[in-house]
C-alpha cells in the first residue's frame, strides 16, 4: 500500500510538472508539433497513454522541451521526472522486464530456408550468370509478397506478421510443389525416408517414425501424443487410394500446414514474473536470429542435454554460427533492411528501362550484401558500417564507379569467391561461366576514402536517389535515420514541394532541382528539419543518382591559375608546357581543371602529366573544353617521397579547327574546396570523407546506440520498449570493453536478459 501511494503520489507530482510547463503550447485545440498532453494530466492511469509519455519523455531527455526560448526545467524538476518515468515504464515495480513477446510467423526468408534445411532440398534457384542481369525469384519467392517491415524497422516483426491475413490454399499450393521436388533429390530421399528409393509399401509404425521425424523437425520439438496419431491418420487415410510415398507426403502437407511449422510458438509461463526461456526455446531464437533458420543437430543436441542456455556455451555456438555461410541470412534480412539495399533485388527484377540496368543494380545488391557480412566475418568495428577503407567490386562495377583499387585481404586471409545466393559453401560457380559484368565481386583496397562503408557506398547512393535524378532530402533523411537513429516524421501542414516549382516558374525563375529543393526548405514549417537534413544531402551531390562520382567541370574559387591564348592553341598535336609557381598538396588529390573564357572553338587535351624532375604523374584520359564541358578534369595524386614545389604541368593540345578561343587552367587541392556544409551540431565538412569523419567523432555514440537498438529489435521481432533499457546498457557497456565489434554485439545480444527470457 505505501508503494502504491508513493506512486500516486509521484504521477501527482510529475502531472502538475507536465500542467505548469508544457500545457500553454500542448494544451490548446491547435497545440504545438501537433501534440496534445492534455491525457497526460487527466489519466489515472499512465499506461494508457502511454505513448504519449513516451513522446514526452524523448523530448525532455533530448533537451528539445521546453524549447529553447521557454524557461527550461530545473535541475530537480529533471531528475524527478526522469525517476518516475525509470520507475513507471523502465523498471516496473523494481523488476526487469523481458518486454512483450508474441507468436511470429515465419517471415518469407525464414520459409524458404527452413523448407530447405528439413527437406534437404535446394530452393533457391541456380545464378550462373551467362546472360542473367537479374537474380531468378525462388518457388517462395513466386507465391509469397515480399514482407511488411513493422515498427521494429523489419519484416520479421511479430505485430505485422501477424496482422497479415494467411491464405492456406497458397501456402497449400506452394508446399504441394516442394514436396513434389524431393521425389527427384536422391538426397532428400534418403534423409527423409532412409532410402535412396521412394518407399513403394511401408508398415504403419515404420511410417509413424517417418512421420514423427519430419514433424518434430518442422515444429522444433517434440511433438505431442494428440498431433502424432493424428498425422499418422493423414498418412492412413492417404493409404486407402494411394502409394506408401504418396501417403506419406500428406502427412508431411499436413505439417506444414500446422500452426505450429508456421509459427514459432512458446510454452506460456506459468509465474508471475519472467522466467527463462528452455532451452529448446533458446537454440530456436538463436537460430532464427542468426541464420533465419531452424536449429541444426548441434544446437538440438545441447538444447537435449540442457548445456545451450549457459553462458560459455552460448558465447562458442554463436562464434560457430558466426563463423557458417549460413550467417549471410543477416546480411540479407538484417542488414538488408537495416540499411535498404534489399529493395535493389527487388528492383533488379522488376526494372522496365533496361537488362542493362537490371543488372546493375543486382551487382549492386550483392555488393552491399558481401560488405555487410563482411563486417562480421572478419570481425570489424561497428563503426565501419559507416566508414571503410574496403569493398567490394569487380573490374566492371568499379569502371563504372571510377575508382581505383587493388585486391586487399585481412589478416592474411584472401576472401575467395562465393556464390552469395547460397547458404552453404558447396555452391560455386565456374569463372568462364560468368558475363564480365557478373564476375564474382572481390575484396579490394579503395584508394579514395570519399568511398567505403554505407554513408558512401554505390547502392545506398543508388537506392536513395530516384531513377532519373538525385535526391539529397532522400539522402539526408536516409543518414539521420539509417545511421543515426533519428526518427523523421513530416511535419503537419507541410508545403507541397510542386506548389514550390509552381511559384519558382510563375517568377519567370530559371532554378535547378536542387535549388527548388532549397527554396522548398527555407519555408515555414519545412526548416526545423531540413537544416539538419539538406546539408548532409547536398554534400553527398558530388555524386549521381547510380551513385558514380561526378565530374565537376567548374574549379573551386581557389587554387594557381594558368592561360592559354588562341596563339597558343595548335591546329595539330603537340605538348605545351606551363611550370607551377604554387606548392601541390601532399598527401592529398590535386585536380587539373581546363576551362574555356572566350571563343567558339573547343581546345582538345590529351595525356596530360604532372613532371618533377624524375618524378612523373599521368592521366591520360581524353577531354575538352567548350560548350560541354566534358571530361575537362584531371586528377593526381602525389607520391607520399615526392616534393611539393618545383612542378610543371604538360598537355598534348589541338584546336578544333579554329584559333580563336583561349582559357583558364586552374590546379586546385583539398584546401580550395568550397567551404562546406553545417552538420546538426555547427560542425562543418566539406567532402564525404570529412562527412565520415566528423560523424564517427562528433556522432559515435549515437551511432552505437542505434546499431545496438537496431540489432535487438531484430532478434526479438519487435520494437525496442523502455524496459529493453537496462539490456541496451548493459549490452553498450560490454561491446565497449571489445572495441565495439559487430560480433560482441550479436554475442552479446543472445546473453541479454530479454532474449534468454520469457
Amino acid at each position: 500500500m505505501l508503494l502504491f501511494s508513493v506512486s500516486r503520489a509521484d504521477l501527482a507530482q510529475t502531472q502538475e510538472l507536465i500542467r505548469s510547463r508544457c500545457l500553454d503550447c500542448h494544451g490548446s485545440n491547435e497545440p504545438a508539433a501537433g501534440m496534445n498532453l492534455t491525457d497526460l494530466v487527466n489519466s489515472t492511469n499512465p499506461h494508457t497513454v502511454r505513448d504519449h509519455w513516451l513522446k514526452a519523455e524523448k523530448m525532455i531527455a533530448a533537451g528539445k522541451m521546453p524549447p529553447a526560448d521557454a524557461d527550461q526545467l530545473t535541475d530537480s524538476e529533471r531528475k524527478q521526472f526522469a525517476t518516475w518515468f525509470e520507475r513507471t515504464f523502465v523498471l516496473p515495480e523494481g523488476v526487469q522486464s523481458p518486454g512483450p513477446q508474441r507468436p511470429r510467423r515465419l517471415t518469407r526468408e525464414e520459409l524458404q530456408n527452413t523448407l530447405e534445411d528439413i527437406l534437404r532440398i535446394d530452393i533457391r534457384e541456380t545464378v550462373t550468370n551467362s546472360r542473367l542481369h537479374v537474380i531468378p525469384d525462388t518457388v517462395i519467392e513466386k507465391f509469397f509478397a515480399t514482407g511488411v517491415r513493422g515498427a521494429s524497422g523489419f519484416s520479421n516483426d511479430a505485430d505485422t506478421l501477424n496482422r497479415e491475413s494467411i491464405d492456406v490454399q497458397n501456402y497449400a499450393r506452394c508446399f504441394s510443389l516442394i514436396l513434389s521436388r524431393v521425389d527427384a533429390s536422391e538426397s532428400a530421399r534418403t534423409a527423409l525416408f532412409g532410402s535412396e528409393k521412394l518407399p513403394e509399401d511401408l508398415s504403419r509404425s515404420a511410417a509413424a517414425e517417418i512421420i514423427d521425424r519430419f514433424a518434430t523437425a518442422a515444429f522444433r520439438r517434440p511433438l505431442t501424443r494428440s498431433e502424432r496419431e493424428a498425422l499418422v491418420k493423414v498418412y492412413d487415410r492417404g493409404r486407402e487410394t494411394q502409394a506408401a510415398a504418396a501417403a506419406i507426403r500428406s502427412a508431411f502437407l499436413a505439417t506444414l500446414l500446422s500452426p505450429s511449422f508456421l509459427f514459432r510458438f512458446e510454452s506460456p509461463r506459468s509465474e508471475e514474473h519472467p522466467v527463462p526461456v528452455t532451452d529448446h526455446e533458446l537454440a530456436v531464437r538463436l537460430s532464427y536470429f542468426l541464420w533465419s533458420a531452424p536449429p541444426d543437430s548441434k544446437l538440438q543436441e545441447l538444447a537435449e542435454n540442457n548445456e545451450l542456455h549457459k553462458p560459455e556455451v552460448l558465447r562458442s555456438q554463436v562464434q560457430r554460427m558466426l563463423a557458417d555461410p549460413r550467417r549471410i541470412a543477416l546480411a540479407e534480412n538484417l542488414g538488408g533492411e537495416w540499411f535498404d539495399f534489399k529493395q535493389l533485388r527487388q528492383k533488379s527484377a522488376v526494372n522496365k528501362r533496361s537488362d542493362r540496368m537490371a543488372g546493375f543494380y543486382r551487382t549492386q545488391y550483392e555488393e552491399a550484401l558481401l560488405f555487410f557480412d563482411s563486417v562480421i566475418r572478419f570481425r570489424q568495428p561497428l563503426q565501419k558500417l559507416v566508414d571503410a577503407d574496403w569493398a567490394f567490386l569487380n573490374r566492371h562495377q568499379a569502371g563504372i564507379y571510377r575508382l581505383r583499387t587493388t585486391p586487399h585481404s585481412f589478416e592474411g586471409e584472401a576472401l575467395t569467391a562465393v556464390n552469395v545466393h547460397y547458404r552453404n559453401a558447396s555452391h560455386t560457380i565456374a569463372e568462364g561461366n560468368y558475363e564480365y559484368k557478373h564476375a564474382p565481386l572481390g575484396l579490394v583496397k579503395l584508394q579514395d576514402r570519399n568511398r567505403g562503408g554505407f554513408v558512401t557506398l554505390g547502392p545506398t547512393l543508388s537506392l536513395t536517389s530516384t531513377d532519373n535524378r538525385t535526391s539529397p532530402i532522400r539522402r539526408g533523411v536516409w543518414i539521420m535515420e539509417r545511421i543515426l537513429g533519428e526518427h523523421l516524421e513530416p511535419p503537419i501542414d507541410v508545403p507541397d514541394l510542386e506548389a514550390t516549382q509552381k511559384k519558382a516558374k510563375q517568377q519567370k525563375l530559371n532554378l535547378t532541382d536542387n535549388e527548388i529543393l532549397k527554396l522548398h526548405s527555407a519555408q515555414e514549417g519545412c526548416a526545423s528539419c531540413h537544416q539538419y537534413i539538406d546539408p548532409i544531402g547536398f554534400g553527398l551531390e558530388i555524386y549521381d543518382q547510380l551513385g558514380v562520382t561526378r565530374t565537376n567541370t567548374q574549379a573551386g574559387p581557389g587554387g594557381e591559375k594558368l592561360s592559354w591564348s588562341p596563339k597558343e592553341t595548335p591546329r595539330a598535336w603537340a605538348d605545351h608546357s606551363w611550370p607551377l609557381k604554387e606548392s601541390l598538396t601532399s598527401p592529398g588529390e590535386t585536380r587539373i581543371y581546363f576551362n574555356y573564357t572566350k571563343g567558339a572553338h573547343r581546345l582538345d587535351i590529351r595525356k596530360v602529366r604532372l613532371t618533377n624532375g624524375e618524378v612523373e604523374i599521368v592521366d591520360n584520359h581524353f577531354g575538352f573544353t567548350g560548350e560541354a564541358m566534358r571530361d575537362n578534369v584531371w586528377f593526381f595524386k602525389l607520391p607520399e617521397e615526392a616534393p611539393t614545389d618545383g612542378w610543371t604541368l604538360t598537355a598534348e593540345i589541338k584546336g578544333d579547327g579554329g584559333n580563336q578561343s583561349s582559357g583558364i587552367i586552374t590546379i586546385s587541392g583539398p584546401d580550395d574546396l568550397p567551404v562546406g556544409y553545417k552538420l546538426p551540431n555547427g560542425s562543418t565538412f566539406r567532402t564525404p570523407k570529412e562527412l565520415k569523419q566528423l560523424l564517427l567523432s562528433d556522432y559515435e555514440d549515437q551511432i552505437i546506440d542505434n546499431a545496438v537498438r537496431r540489432v535487438l529489435a531484430y532478434a526479438l521481432g519487435r520494437q525496442t520498449e523502455p524496459v529493453d533499457r537496462p539490456a541496451i546498457r548493459l549490452i553498450r557497456q560490454q561491446i565497449e570493453k571489445q572495441d565495439f565489434r559487430f560480433n560482441a554485439l550479436l554475442e552479446e545480444v543472445v546473453l541479454s536478459f530479454p532474449f534468454l527470457h520469457k
